[in-house]
């Protein structure tokens, strides 16, 4: 049986739903991984946790993202303290 125009339709805009589900999940991946790599070499290095600290402060607004990562800058600001030297942060 043959699909009506409207039905043609439906079908067109459940597929496009999809594909832009699949999209923002490859999006959410991307930044997921790119995250991580990130955070694992500003724990390892001053520079970048220092740089990494910059970016989140200026980026993030909302109190409840500063409250979901407050642990994590935490941490990048213990990166940033030179042994011996705690005004290095």
């Amino acid at each position: 049986m043959a699909l009506t125009l409207e039905q043609k339709i439906a079908e067109a805009q459940a597929n496009l739903a999809r594909l832009k589900d699949k999209a923002r999940s490859e999006d959410t991946r991307q930044k997921i991984v790119v995250g991580a790599a990130v955070i694992s070499q500003a724990l390892r290095s001053q520079s970048l946790a220092r740089r990494l600290l910059a970016i989140l402060d200026n980026e993030i607004m909302r109190d409840h993202d500063k409250k979901a990562v407050a642990g994590l800058v935490d941490r990048l600001k213990s990166v940033t303290i030179e042994e011996g030297n705690p005004d290095a942060a």
